[in-house]
């Protein structure tokens, strides 16, 4: 029995070490949008391509964003497959919760053993790589009330961070400097922060503001996405599973990842409806079944995608014109209203073939210098 104590001892003691030998780099952010996973992909990349053997982690996923057929966050499985193959999608995230009421899901006093079963995960893939990079949750605070926060996860894997926050105007910089100055209080190591404008007005104002004044108060800049447009657009599939649709003409496995620019609401006359969606590229037009004049004006001009609301057929006529032109149609059971509400909820998702884009991202606006590695 003493024996068997001992040996228990000396593994944690040998796990701790792997742990503390592994270097970790955590991502946090202020507020979901900013740019996490598209910064982990591009830097795992660049890392793999200096010589080291990288390590990517996330140990809480989104359960919202789950499928039936990945059984993982819509990034894991994306990162899994394509970037860190060696590792299963169980260990690359061991652990899932709804952002909006996790508390269904754990309790205060369960936290300690959801965090053992997080660090058993990160130390068999420590063992395998030099450096690893953490990908924290939709914001720092998320899941501070049982203990499962960024925070908490920086200090238990000895993590250096990094703080990564989409800028659409001033205010959103307080956010930043009272993060920094709360995880330094915390004697938690921070490597710098990486500020991605939102807008073209924001990118003119980090450079001319932002950034000077952090480097005042003494915080590292390390860089900042620029406005990639690609990795912002929802595809076809995100819609689709955002308004509960149903596909009535295309084929799915053909136009499941095809972009949306934009969205147009059909709820106005015929000729004004087009004349507006003239103007417009490779728009989602939203619109009820009893619409044909808006559903034919729409398919005429090239829309990229039609949503039927109210579960709404339209007629063979808008069938079988957007079968000719290759126009997708989608019927939702929703309103009007609530379909672009769904929309606007929707949190894209880095696809395969974006992959180079985050290389390309990290390779072009982060100053590799500062990066740790």
């Amino acid at each position: 029995m003493l024996i068997a104590f001992f040996d228990q001892i000396l593994i944690r003691e040998f796990n701790l070490i792997l742990i503390m030998a592994t270097r970790s780099i955590l991502l946090t952010s202020t507020k979901g949008g900013s740019g996490k996973s598209v910064i982990a992909i591009g830097a795992f990349l660049k890392l793999k391509e200096t010589g080291h053997k990288p390590g990517y982690f996330k140990p809480i996923g989104d359960s919202l964003s789950m499928t039936p057929k990945n059984r993982t966050d819509k990034d894991v499985s994306v990162i899994s497959a394509v970037v860190a193959r060696q590792f299963s999608k169980e260990l690359i995230c061991p652990q899932f919760y709804n952002p909006e009421y996790f508390l269904d899901e754990v309790l205060l006093e369960e936290a300690p053993d959801v965090m053992e079963k997080i660090k058993d995960a990160y130390q068999i893939i420590s063992a395998k790589t030099d450096i690893i990079l953490i990908e924290g949750n939709h914001n720092f605070n998320q899941y501070c009330v049982v203990g499962l926060d960024d925070l908490q996860m920086a200090k238990e894997f000895k993590s250096e961070v990094i703080i990564c926050a989409p800028i659409a105007d001033d205010d959103d910089l307080n956010l930043v400097v009272g993060t920094y100055n709360y995880i330094k209080s915390q004697n938690v190591p921070i490597a710098g922060v990486i500020l991605s404008g939102t807008t073209q007005n924001a990118d003119t104002r980090i450079e001319k503001y932002h950034k000077p004044l952090l480097e005042r108060l003494q915080i590292n800049v390390i860089g900042g996405l620029k406005n990639s447009k690609q990795l912002e657009k929802p595809t076809i599939a995100e819609i689709m599973e955002a308004v509960h649709g149903n596909l009535i003409s295309g084929e799915y496995i053909k136009i499941k990842n095809n972009f949306i620019d934009g969205f147009t609401i059909g709820a106005m006359g015929a000729n004004a409806a087009i004349s507006f969606m003239r103007k417009q590229k490779n728009q989602c037009i939203i619109t009820g079944g009893d619409r044909s004049d808006v559903a034919l004006g729409a398919i005429e001009i090239g829309a990229g995608l039609i949503i039927f609301s109210g579960n709404i057929d339209p007629n063979q006529r808008v069938i079988s014109a957007a079968e000719e032109k290759g126009i997708p149609l989608i019927k939702s059971p929703s309103d009007t209203y609530t379909i672009t509400e769904q929309i606007k909820k929707i949190h894209t998702h880095i696809q395969p073939n974006e992959i180079q884009l985050c290389r390309d991202q990290v390779e072009e606006h982060v100053d590799w210098d500062n990066f740790p590695h």
